[in-house]
């Protein structure tokens, strides 16, 4: 720097050139940062615990009041939790809370030969909460008493994160949807895994996946009347007797892995903010997709989806958010919940941590903040029930 740079105001001149192998270092290095957090603050897989419940926590599961639980206890009808110290509550483990749902609940179990339903959370744009809504929709379903896979179709591997495994170090490629887009596995039954949440078991990602994207058009090449579209949906089929829902959360753009799990969904759930731009790629989102769709052999004329919705998410009480809900109202009328999951510094803080809302103990943080995130959580989660136990009613496929 001299002076007539500073007398002239400019900045000096940096050279800010980056080269493929400085990129390939800067990879490495934030690489290292991350598991240097990961190990020092954050509960990666196997460390990550599911929360414990005190006995109001596993009677308003249960809808019952404390005094009938405690008497169901006693009688070993429940299972009876484990008490922390003389007269102190007992505490549930996840497991028992799910045992105690499953032994009262009055919601109708999945019917002999009915198969899972599968909902693809989806949307082209980032950042619009599609993982964390995701697992978070996974999580509440177990605690209504259901079994549930999750599918990581993201190669950021994000759902992998939240349900406590790392994708870099702890997924191999041939432990994703990987081998059954080479046509290496003919099902999905070989990379599914439990996760350190009870009843939720995960079909992880890692940035391998991506490959499929190269993988699919190369195959097409060969074979011009490969199905690319129904990849998915084929290795999924086999399974879906061994659960009752289905959660597959996207990649951020209409790929060979987004165009599988939608054709292979059941039905659609677009998270989406009140937000200027977020709206604008809500548009471009089913416009694409329907323009692809519309293209593929039998699937126009057949597919039908139990429902499309769009989910209103990270939504603030300004101005600007109220009149692009009305937007999204008068584009998607009914098809627009009348659930709004808000803008909440608890699942931001949750999110940071690698965890969501139900991960999230309720001493931690202030009691209304907690209940005003997971209240709209859990109605979600009892509208997606909702839905399963209609498609179950009607039967077929």
């Amino acid at each position: 720097m001299n002076a007539n740079d500073l007398q002239g105001g400019r900045l000096p001149e940096v050279d800010q050139s980056v080269s493929v192998s400085d990129l390939v270092a800067l990879a490495g290095q934030s690489a290292d940062i991350l598991d240097q957090i990961r190990d020092a603050m954050l509960e990666p897989y196997p460390r990550k615990k599911a929360p414990t419940f005190t006995s109001a926590g596993v009677a308003a599961l249960c809808s019952m009041d404390k005094q009938r639980l405690k008497y169901l206890t006693t009688k070993g009808e429940l299972p009876a939790g484990t008490s922390k110290g003389a007269g102190r509550a007992k505490e549930f483990t996840l497991e028992e809370a799910i045992q105690c749902v499953l032994a009262t609940t009055k919601r109708p179990a999945r019917p002999a030969g009915a198969r899972a339903r599968v909902y693809a959370v989806a949307n082209f744009k980032g950042g619009v909460t599609k993982t964390t809504t995701t697992l978070a929709c996974g999580q509440a379903l177990t605690l209504l008493g259901r079994k549930v896979l999750v599918i990581d179709c993201d190669p950021q591997g994000s759902a992998t994160q939240l349900c406590g495994y790392a994708p870099e170090t702890e997924v191999p490629e041939d432990k994703t949807l990987l081998p059954l887009f080479y046509g290496d596995q003919a099902t999905v039954g070989y990379a599914i895994r439990p996760t350190y949440w009870h009843n939720l078991d995960l079909i992880p990602a890692t940035t391998y996946l991506s490959d499929a994207e190269f993988e699919v058009p190369a195959k097409l090449l060969s074979d011009r009347k490969f199905e690319f579209w129904d990849i998915l949906n084929k290795g999924l089929k086999p399974h879906l007797n061994e659960y009752d829902v289905v959660l597959i959360d996207t990649p951020p753009a209409l790929s060979q892995l987004t165009t599988n799990a939608l054709i292979a969904a059941d039905a659609i759930l677009l998270p989406c903010p009140p937000e200027g731009m977020d709206f604008a790629s809500s548009t471009q989102f089913w416009r694409l997709f329907s323009e692809v769709a519309s293209k593929l052999p039998g699937v126009n004329a057949n597919k039908r989806y139990d429902f499309v919705n769009v989910l209103m998410t990270k939504v603030k009480s300004t101005e600007l958010s109220r009149a692009v809900q009305e937007w999204l109202t008068k584009a998607y009328g009914s098809r627009v919940l009348p659930i709004s999951i808000p803008d909440s510094s608890v699942q931001i803080g949750a999110a940071a941590m690698l965890s969501t809302v139900y991960d999230v103990a309720k001493s931690d943080v202030s009691s209304s903040a907690y209940a005003r995130i997971r209240e709209p959580f859990d109605r979600l989660a009892d509208y997606l029930d909702s839905q399963l136990v209609r498609a179950w009613a009607k039967g077929g496929e």
